[in-house]
C-alpha cells in the first residue's frame, strides 16, 4: 500500500519521478512541501525494507529446491512479470497517460517500444534488480557449496557496528552520486540509491543465516527509533539553508553540501525505521488473520499493475477543481482498493499464482 501512497504523492506535488503529475511542480506549496518531506522518508527506507525482506527468504528456499530449481522459479516470478511490465502495462500506461490524443496505440508502440527509443521499466526495476541480486547469490552459493548454507546464530550488530555501517553507506552513496545521481541510471536502475539496496539485500541474508530478527534488542529498536525521529527535520532545514527555497536544489548528486546532507540522512533514517517496523511486526502484527493474509498474498501483483490504475483515476480526478491534498487522499484510496481486487481477479486466472 505504501509504494500506491508514494506514487501518488509524486503525482500531487512530492518531488521525484513518476508517469503522470497533475499539479504545477515549479509552484512551492505547503502540500507539495509536506509530500516531499513524506516521499523522502520512504525513498529512505521502504525499498531497501523490500531487498531485505526479499533476501530474509531466499536461503530456506534455495535449501529446499536447489540450484536449478530454484532460479527456474525466481525467472518466473520476476522474469515473466518484468518482460510483461516492460512490454505491455508501461508502454500501455504511457500511451494513455500522455499520446492518447495524438497516436494510435499501434503508432505508438512502432514509434517508442519496438524501436526501443523509450524502455518502460517503471516499478519494475525492483524485479529486474532483484533477479540481479538473485543471480549473483546463486553464483555465489555454486561456488561456496555447503559452506555458505551453514546455520549458527550471533548475536545482533551493536550500536556502533550500525553507526559504522551507517556511515559508510552514506559515503558510498556520495561518492557513486558523481556519476549517477537519483533518478539516473541505465534501464531505470538509480544506481545512486543502490550502495543501500546492496547493503541490505547482503543484510537479510545474514539474518536469516544468524537468527538475527528474533534477537533484535529493544534498546537498539529504541535508541535507532529516536534517531530517525530527530533525523526527519535535518533534511529539510538542511535544504532550506543552502537555498532550496530559492531554487538551489543539487541534492541529487555532485561535490555539494546538499548531496552530502541527503546521502548520509538516508541510512539513518533507513536503519531507525526498519528496525521500528520489525519490532512492531514481532510484537503486534505476527499473527495472522484472513485480511491480513489475502493481502500479503496480493501484495506482489498490487506492486506490479499499480502505476495503471494511479494514472487513471489521477486523470479522472482531472474533472475535479480540489486542492491537490484532497486529490492525493482519494486518489491512493481509490488505488489502494482497486488494485487489490483488480490483484484478486487475476491470481483468480488458472496458473496465474504460479506468477504471481
Amino acid at each position: 500500500m505504501l509504494v500506491i501512497v508514494f506514487h501518488t504523492s509524486i503525482a500531487y506535488g512530492a518531488a521525484g519521478s513518476w508517469i503522470l503529475v497533475d499539479v504545477d511542480t515549479s509552484k512551492l506549496t505547503i502540500t507539495s512541501i509536506l509530500l516531499t518531506i513524506f516521499t523522502a522518508v520512504c525513498q529512505a527506507f521502504f525499498m531497501g525494507l523490500f531487498f531485505f525482506l526479499s533476501s530474509y527468504f531466499i536461503p530456506a528456499s534455495y535449501e529446499r529446491k536447489g540450484a536449478g530449481r530454484f532460479i527456474k522459479d525466481r525467472l518466473i516470478r520476476l522474469g515473466i512479470p518484468l518482460v510483461f511490465y516492460c512490454f505491455v502495462i508501461g508502454p500501455i500506461t504511457g500511451w494513455f497517460a500522455h499520446f492518447r490524443d495524438r497516436q494510435s496505440l499501434t503508432e505508438f508502440y512502432h514509434i517508442e517500444v519496438w524501436s526501443f527509443k523509450q524502455i518502460f521499466v517503471g516499478p519494475a526495476w525492483f524485479l529486474e534488480a532483484l533477479l540481479y541480486f538473485v543471480i549473483l547469490y546463486t553464483t555465489f552459493r555454486l561456488i561456496r557449496g555447503k559452506r555458505a548454507a551453514v546455520q549458527s546464530e550471533r548475536p545482533f550488530p551493536k550500536n556502533l557496528t550500525l553507526l559504522a555501517a551507517a556511515v559508510g553507506i552514506g559515503f558510498v552513496a556520495f561518492v557513486v552520486r558523481f556519476v549517477y545521481p537519483t533518478g539516473q541510471g541505465p534501464l531505470g536502475l538509480q544506481f545512486g540509491y543502490f550502495p543501500l539496496y546492496f547493503l541490505l539485500f547482503i543484510v537479510g541474508l545474514l539474518a536469516y543465516r544468524y537468527n538475527w530478527i528474533p534477537q533484535i534488542p529493544a534498546r537498539t529498536v529504541k535508541i535507532w527509533g529516536w534517531v530517525a525521529v530527530c533525523a526527519i527535520p535535518v533534511l529539510p532545514v538542511g535544504l532550506i539553508l543552502t537555498g532550496a527555497l530559492e531554487g538551489n536544489m543539487t541534492f541529487a548528486g555532485g561535490l555539494n553540501v546538499q548531496a552530502l546532507v541527503y546521502a548520509f540522512w538516508e541510512p539513518f533514517i533507513c536503519i531507525g525505521m526498519i528496525l521500528i517496523l520489525l519490532r512492531l511486526f514481532q510484537k503486534h502484527l505476527h499473527r495472522s488473520n484472513p485480511l491480513r493474509k489475502w493481502m500479503s498474498a496480493n501484495a506482489y501483483t498490487v506492486y506490479i499493475i499499480h502505476p495503471p490504475v494511479i494514472v487513471g483515476w489521477t486523470i479522472f480526478m482531472t474533472n475535479f477543481i480540489w486542492p491537490p491534498a484532497i486529490k492525493w487522499l482519494l486518489v491512493s484510496l481509490l488505488s489502494i482498493i482497486c488494485c487489490f481486487l483488480l490483484s484478486a481477479i487475476l491470481r483468480a486466472i488458472p496458473g496465474a499464482r504460479r506468477i504471481l
